[in-house]
């Protein structure tokens, strides 16, 4: 136990600071968000300590503070930001394009192609469609758009 003490009694603000780093570079490795609210708590206190006004016992109490806290509400905050702006079909082209506008190039028997902005994409309908029309893109299956007037 003696040891502990000893070793958090010697923890100095650069100490705290290259903890941060070697936990932030730790998490950009593994891509998680798991280590990067631990190196920010170990941001903060290591600048904290720079100021000389905190002790060890201070230090680690923030630090898990910190970490508990930044966790709690950090880590929900950042997963809601990851998965907002279509993220969820990244390299799904066709199914980002459901609910959009095109225009028919060429329609017989239920099957043509439709134009979507600068490409032309195999289509399927079941209704009638003439050449020109613009439709609305309902569905994808795989590089087949369903459309409807």
């Amino acid at each position: 136990m003696d040891a502990l003490i000893t070793f958090f009694v010697s923890l100095q603000p650069q100490h705290w600071l290259v903890l941060g780093l070697i936990l932030l570079i730790a998490e950009m490795m593994s891509g998680t968000t798991y280590l990067l609210w631990p190196a920010a708590a170990a941001f903060i206190v290591g600048l904290l300590g720079l100021s000389g006004m905190t002790s060890w016992i201070f230090d680690v109490a923030l630090f898990a503070v910190l970490v508990i806290a930044l966790t709690a509400f950090g880590r929900p905050l950042v997963q809601r930001f990851r998965t907002q702006g279509g993220s969820d079909l990244l390299n799904q082209r066709a199914e980002q394009l459901i609910g959009g506008r095109a225009v028919v190039t060429a329609f017989a028997n239920g099957v043509g192609s439709v134009k979507v902005q600068d490409t032309i994409w195999r289509a399927t309908s079941d209704e009638a469609l003439a050449p020109g029309e613009t439709v609305t893109i309902a569905a994808a299956d795989g590089v087949t758009l369903k459309v409807k007037r």
